[in-house]
């Protein structure tokens, strides 16, 4: 059974009970094995099995470091109001819910079960990878913990893991069910479309000022700009924080040595691309501008001239390119692939199509398969071991230097004490910040609440790291007047008349196809403006249609091949369309995506029949709040439990 277990330990098992919270003792983890928390007494029965206060206290205090060490600034007082304790309470009940029926079904873990799961921590082997018991017994000594409470926490998460995997054993999928399943979910559609784009009929729009100034009057707050914020801000992340030069070259030989496999490496190219965005079905003309521009920058390349100075030259249309680096083959997409290891190192390439438009390839360097020397990954396992030093610190380098920055310090000031930089923001809203800094929700909430002048009381979640900010000036939402928005008024009313023209173009368009003759006189009206999607799925989008749920349904509703009915708005056109084909995906994609499928569906069966099986012991097993105050209001996973003495 543990063999199992250990095969799927990244599954969803574990993860369904717990949600957010995994209850699992992990060695070093966040559980305080002597921890001498306030309270005694019963909490709550589950059954006749009590939940004490002190074991309350001590799995929640536990989850709170580990919340905290992961979001700086966030105090108990947040967690409470969403209703931490009882979703700690509600994970405690639920386990001990398995516990109990465990002992009714007579499943248990064995002494050599049990000795086999702590002879695998790494952190009880020896230099050979075996498991020594000193070392075990020094270990636990170090963190103030005796064998005998450690085993015994680590045999009640074996049997919770065993409990989850006996419940959901049963559960089977039909390969049929599934592969019905999969056809509908991947089947694709193709679409001939006529567009009337509103811009086709702007001319034939006139606006008047009386017309722009009731509309400004009607719709003031369409036009309200919203708040925005100047910041002085520090970002923090392991990556910025890292002292390559603190790691030892022993640290980076013993890193080296303990991950051979990491460091194998397929055949491999270093690349750069220039590239010119084209739709599948782009006009002849597009495409032969995008050709001229590329083979006139392929040309520089050739002659020498750098890759920045040749993607930074201005013409018409713009080019997209970048250094790709090391990629492997199947990294990319097929066309693409094909040419860039068909190169040698040096080479330029010619003209080359994929889903994304023209491409120019060039290749800085090509790597045989092999193995990566230790001198070669010296420099990239010293940053990574740095990195890593400093993620395991971030939390108290961060409050530290949130506690200065309230105090007052100026954000350039810790930034110079930490080698850091301090960078000024320009004005920014909610909806439009800085993407640089890929801020939170939560995190521009706080940006937005803090006046003028004054220093964000909190760290900011932001991406991989944490920003510190003080707003320096703040613009509060406002109507601007008539005169700074009147062209945008007129554009808005010019676009909404136009699209009017369009509709009723596109109905008087769809109302010939009703007949052989209407159909035929359309095509040859129109021969050359119709447009082809790619295939789509039926959760869309259609290429050059957007996600217009209208055009998805019919397209995937009909019986058969033809002009579906009627007109369809899209991004700022209406359309008539007509289904050229829709196919079932073929056997070899089955295949290829067969296991990955089949895996996810018995995995979502598994899930539900465990959440039926805990919702079912849960409705019939008596419990009872001993002590409701402790949890405080009722709110998220707040339980069915009922409350008194």
């Amino acid at each position: 059974m543990l063999d199992f277990l250990r095969q799927h330990s990244q599954s969803w098992v574990i993860k369904v009970i717990f949600g957010l919270i995994i209850a699992v003792f992990v060695f070093f983890g966040v559980y305080t094995f002597q921890a001498k928390q306030p309270g005694g007494g019963v909490l709550a029965y589950v059954g006749d099995t009590p939940i004490l206060t002190k074991e309350f206290f001590e799995e929640y205090e536990g989850f709170v470091r580990q919340v905290q060490a992961q979001n700086p600034g966030m105090g108990k007082d947040d967690l409470e109001r969403l209703g931490f304790k009882r979703q700690v309470f509600s994970q405690m009940v639920l386990r001990q819910l398995l516990f109990n029926q465990a002992g009714v079904l007579g499943v248990n873990v064995s002494p050599a079960e049990l000795q086999a799961e702590i002879a695998r921590v790494p952190a009880f082997q020896n230099d050979q990878g075996k498991f020594d018991y000193d070392l075990y017994k020094e270990k636990l000594k170090s963190i103030g913990v005796n064998p005998e409470m450690f085993e015994a926490e680590q045999r009640r998460d074996l049997l919770l893991e065993k409990m989850m995997v006996y419940v959901t054993q049963p559960v089977y999928v039909a390969e049929p069910e599934i592969r019905a399943l999969y056809n509908f979910s991947q089947e694709k559609a193709v679409l001939d479309y006529l567009a009337f784009p509103a811009k086709d009929f702007a001319a034939q729009v006139t606006v008047t000022p009386e017309q722009v100034k009731a509309a400004y009057e009607a719709t003031r707050e369409k036009y309200k700009r919203p708040a925005e914020v100047k910041i002085e801000y520090v970002e923090i992340t392991p990556a910025s924080l890292a002292d390559p030069k603190a790691v030892t070259v022993e640290e980076v030989k013993a890193y080296y040595d303990a991950n051979p496999d990491k460091f194998k490496h397929p055949e491999m190219v270093k690349a750069n691309h220039l590239l010119v965005l084209l739709a599948p079905d782009a006009p002849e003309a597009q495409v032969k501008a995008a050709e001229k521009r590329l083979l006139d920058l392929a040309a520089r390349l050739k002659k020498g001239e750098a890759f920045d100075k040749v993607l930074a030259v201005k013409g018409d249309p713009a080019v997209n390119g970048d250094d790709l680096g090391w990629f492997p083959k199947g990294a990319m997409v097929p066309e693409f692939e094909q040419a860039a290891f068909a190169l040698k190192k040096g080479d330029i390439s010619g003209l080359v199509r994929t889903q994304f438009g023209l491409h120019v390839i060039q290749v800085m360097d090509k790597k045989a398969e092999g193995v990566t020397s230790l001198e070669e990954a010296s420099d990239d396992i010293r940053r990574e071991l740095a990195e890593d030093k400093a993620a395991e610190t971030i939390g108290k380098t961060v409050d530290a230097m949130l506690e200065e920055l309230i105090g007052g310090a100026a954000p350039s000031k810790l930034a110079q004490a930490k080698g850091l930089e301090a960078k000024t923001s320009e004005f920014f809203n909610r909806q439009r910040p800085p993407l640089d800094l890929n801020l939170s929700t939560e995190s521009l909430n706080a940006l937005f609440a803090q006046q003028a002048g004054k220093a964000v009381p909190q760290a900011l979640a932001a991406g991989e790291g944490y920003v510190l900010a003080k707003v320096l000036e703040a613009k509060p939402e406002n109507i601007p007047p008539l005169d700074e928005v009147a062209d945008a008024v007129k554009a808005d009313l010019v676009e909404q008349e136009a699209l009017k023209l369009a509709e009723a173009k596109a109905k008087e368009t769809a109302a010939l196809l009703a007949t052989p003759e209407g159909q035929a006189k359309v095509a040859d009206q129109y021969k050359s403006a119709f447009s082809t999607t790619p295939p789509f799925p039926r959760s869309g989008p259609a290429q050059g249609l957007g996600q217009s749920t209208a055009i998805l349904e019919a397209a995937f509703t009909a019986k058969e091949p033809g002009w579906l009915p009627g007109t369809y708005a899209v991004p700022g056109a209406f359309v008539i369309a007509k289904l050229k084909d829709r196919a079932a995906p073929p056997d070899a994609d089955w295949q290829r995506d067969k296991a990955k499928v089949m895996n996810q569906a018995l995995s979502f069966q598994r899930e539900q029949l465990l959440r039926a099986y805990l919702a079912y012991l849960n409705e019939k097993t008596p419990e009872k709040i001993v002590a409701p105050e402790i949890l405080g209001p009722v709110g998220i996973q707040g339980g069915g439990m009922k409350v008194g003495g």
